[in-house]
């Protein structure tokens, strides 16, 4: 299990992060299928990101025609088994019952399927991702000891599944791991077995920077302000980050990692939000969805039309001048426009649009 742990988080950023472990899973259950299958609460639009043991065909077919007749999917998901459940249909859902459904006549037979199980990785309000293990009547459901093996996997589902959510936003771009995390908004700093921070991406950067929420001490990282903690365990509740004022300025999480892989030696990951007002952060967020900047793109454009000239730009993200005009040079390929003048122009007028007022 610690092979196939491993397997599942090397490539947590990849679009193709989970087909290995799927794999392994397979071979583990006697499954001849599995896929990662993710649902959106609103619109119960279920789709596979990834999958094992069928083709693209068998994907393209489920997400386009044979989703909507899923008969292993609950009512109402908000209310579905929450994360870390191991989920066998068949408690619910028998095969004499299953084989009268036209999801089985349909989808589930050609690929000589009668039975499921799975494990919830991550539900919320907004999401829902299982793992989700196919086979033939032939091996029958899955028994006790498959469930118990799943039980001792879903932890390390959970985590991963928690984790992917953080460092591989759903922008279509595939980055690998490290360019991932550069350009993840949410500053993440890596400790590793004796807490001790071994890496950190250009967000935690700026934090450090900043130097009012956290630093690091011997190798450690520490809030600034006293009674906030000096160690961020893993699996712990957040922790509130507080200024010299005593004003809450930021939230802590910390998760688990299994110590190598792409991520390296790191056995700790501890996420810091700040808290931004709701007005840059919506316009943020807009340039994110109208021209597909990333956050730190996006940043840099907000800053512009703040009225912030290159170096101070630099100084305030962390970067240098000139790597600000790099990334300047990208921003205006993506946003169309041809100088920093239109590209301010641009921002405060959907500043406008979308409102700029708490």
């Amino acid at each position: 299990m610690e092979r196939m742990i491993g397997t599942l988080f090397e490539t947590l950023a990849e679009p193709d992060w989970a087909s290995g472990f799927l794999a392994e899973v397979c071979a583990e259950t006697r499954s001849h299928a599995a896929a990662i299958l993710q649902v959106d609460v609103g619109t119960r639009r279920q789709t596979l990101p990834a999958y094992y043991g069928q083709g693209s065909d068998m994907a393209a077919a489920f997400e386009l025609t044979h989703a909507a007749g899923n008969p292993w999917r609950p009512p109402d998901e908000s209310k579905g088994p929450p994360a870390g459940a191991v989920v066998v249909p068949d408690d619910d859902l028998p095969l004499a019952r299953l084989r009268k459904t036209a999801f089985w006549a349909d989808f589930l037979r050609p690929m000589n399927v009668d039975h499921g199980g799975g494990v919830i990785g991550l539900r919320d309000a907004h999401q829902v991702i299982s793992l989700t293990l196919l086979r033939s009547s032939r091996r029958g459901p899955y028994d006790a000891r498959e469930r118990d093996w799943l039980a001792r996997l879903a932890p390390h589902w959970v985590n991963a599944c928690a984790l992917r959510a953080r460092l591989a936003p759903d922008d279509g771009l595939g980055r690998a791991s490290r360019q991932a995390l550069d350009c993840l908004g949410t500053a993440t700093f890596f400790l590793d077995e004796h807490d001790r921070c071994i890496g950190w991406n250009s967000a935690a950067d700026d934090l450090l920077r900043d130097g009012g929420l956290v630093r690091l001490r011997g190798g450690r990282l520490i809030a600034r302000s006293p009674g906030s903690g000096d160690v961020f365990a893993a699996g712990t509740r957040p922790t509130a980050l507080r200024r010299p004022d005593g004003a809450v300025a930021g939230h802590a999480t910390a998760h688990a990692l299994p110590g190598h892989g792409a991520l390296g030696p790191a056995r700790t990951a501890v996420f810091i939000e700040t808290t931004h007002s709701k007005a840059p952060e919506r316009l943020r967020r807009a340039l994110l969805a109208a021209y597909g900047l990333t956050p730190r793109e996006a940043e840099l454009a907000v800053r512009l039309a703040d009225g912030l000239d290159l170096s101070q730009v630099a100084a305030t993200m962390g970067v240098s001048t000139e790597g600000v005009r790099t990334r300047l040079k990208v921003v205006y390929g993506k946003t169309g426009v041809r100088n920093q003048s239109a590209l301010v122009s641009l921002v405060k007028s959907l500043g406008a649009v979308i409102g700029t007022t708490d």
